[in-house]
């Protein structure tokens, strides 16, 4: 089911407040979080929209798996091209970043797409 909605529900908005900290103003001081339901990151992402919501997720996602393979080859490099090991190593705070955004946006997405029709 793909829902779009025009407001975030107060259940989905106290959801999506949980963002505000990973989206902090750029720079110029312009916000990258907006209370209606909009964050920049790499471009505007509309999360009442069911289209904006995925289009994030993938990008999470694919950020994920781009730092996990960057830390694979580094690792794969300092041990003589082994791999045997990998599944110890530590990941950095940018890959936990990246899955926390991911989880938000996905229980977001849930909350519209089921909580939202369902009700309390």
């Amino acid at each position: 089911m793909a829902r779009d909605v025009e407001v975030l529900s107060p259940k989905a908005l106290a959801i999506f407040e949980k963002l505000q900290p990973y989206f902090p103003p750029d720079p110029w001081k312009n916000p990258q979080w907006t209370p209606e339901g909009i964050v920049t990151n790499n471009g505007q992402y509309d999360l009442r929209k069911n289209a904006d919501r995925k289009r994030l997720e993938a990008w999470e996602k694919s950020m994920i798996g781009y730092l996990v393979e960057i830390q694979a080859s580094m690792y794969r490099d300092k041990h003589s091209g082994s791999l045997d090991g990998f599944t110890n190593v530590t990941f950095p705070r940018t890959i936990q970043r990246h899955a926390e955004i991911l989880l938000i946006v996905t229980d977001l997405d849930f909350q519209i797409e089921t909580g939202d029709i369902v009700g309390d």
